[in-house]
């Protein structure tokens, strides 16, 4: 294990990540290179960028975990790099996935708790062999971690909607023809951006509707996460059109709902969903989502991914009978002795860079 922080981790994430990140095809866009040196760039004073590292002994990178540690006071924190807007924390490397390296991962998590760290580890896929480390069933010691589990739907494309029940096919038929009926007096316009300058300028529209829709009360606990436009401006601004767009479904020239999405390979991500409050009638969300399906598959993607689901968003999603997984978020409790490890936890200490 080798460990790298501050500006060592900022060098090897800009000249090392996209390598270790082209050779796993299992990482989602939440690893790619410009979304975590975007938000990399966005830590407060108190943290810095951490990646671990797992090598082989020639000294070549096996997989890297990306990290933060922020000391505010007394306590030290240590989290997933980029939550809590990536919805999705994993190692990244072609060996990620190995039995050794993830278990090497889950040891340096293990001895941060038994120093007296705070480690939070939220969006882990449930069936990744860190989180299988991290589960109250795996091997780590009785008591060492808090546990919770949260529910993501992917939906397969093109839309099979000659498989669901009738009365789902009966709901989304209603829904379209509410919007056809629509389209014979009224100006209805989807759009997905498609250079940087779109990008932009899409996501100042979805902020905005994004506070409008929560301006009187909180978003559910586990909604997507949204900072502020000036942040995620600077983060979309490196990502770019080959990593992020926004769909936008207009009515009259007035947005009603968008969707920002990242995308890898064929399988696009949806980050950020915003509706119009005043067009809830409308279900303008149900209809952005349809025309995104349709443009999505025309565009040669294979797979829709609706992210974390919040309590009351079940029933939306199952109409589109997605695929449920579940990702795992672990906090470490206070160790009855942080001073060492137990010996089954003993490694060689990471060298500090």
């Amino acid at each position: 294990m080798r460990v790298l922080e501050g500006a060592a981790a900022d060098a090897f994430l800009a000249a090392s990540w996209a390598e270790l990140y082209r050779q796993d095809p299992q990482a989602t866009p939440y690893q790619s290179p410009p979304w975590l040196t975007g938000w990399a760039q966005q830590l407060p004073s108190t943290a810095r960028p951490v990646a671990v590292l797992c090598e082989d002994a020639a000294g070549q990178v096996l997989a890297a975990l990306p990290l933060v540690h922020d000391q505010e006071g007394s306590e030290v924190r240590t989290y997933a790099l980029s939550t809590p807007m990536g919805e999705y924390a994993r190692a990244v490397g072609p060996a990620a996935e190995d039995p050794g390296v993830s278990a090497s991962f889950a040891r340096y998590l293990h001895d941060l708790a038994y120093q007296g760290q705070r480690v939070e580890i939220a969006g882990l896929p449930a069936a990744s062999r860190l989180a299988r480390h991290l589960a109250p069933s795996g091997p780590a010691p009785a008591g060492l971690w808090r546990t919770s589990v949260t529910d993501c739907a992917e939906i397969a494309l093109p839309l099979a909607y000659e498989a669901m029940s009738r009365s789902t096919r009966r709901d989304h038929k209603r829904r379209q023809r509410t919007w056809d009926e629509l389209a014979t007096s009224r100006k209805v316009t989807y759009q997905r951006t498609r250079d940087s300058g779109e990008l932009l300028s899409a996501y100042a529209v979805l902020a905005r509707l994004h506070a409008h829709r929560w301006a009187s009360h909180t978003p559910p606990a586990g909604s997507p996460h949204t900072p502020g436009a000036p942040h995620w401006q600077a983060v979309l601004k490196r990502c770019g059109p080959s990593t992020a767009f926004i769909a936008t479904l207009a009515l009259d020239g007035e947005v009603v709902a968008a969707q920002l999405c990242l995308t890898r390979h064929r399988r696009a991500y949806s980050v950020v969903p915003a509706i119009h409050p005043n067009y809830k009638d409308l279900a303008p969300g149900h209809a952005l989502l349809r025309h995104l399906a349709q443009d999505l598959t025309c565009a040669g993607y294979e797979h829709l991914d609706l992210g974390r689901t919040v309590p009351g968003q079940h029933t939306y999603k199952n109409q589109y009978r997605p695929r449920w997984s579940q990702t795992l978020c672990a906090v470490s409790t206070p160790a009855p002795d942080s001073r060492s490890a137990p010996d089954e936890l003993s490694a060689p200490q990471p060298q500090q860079v």
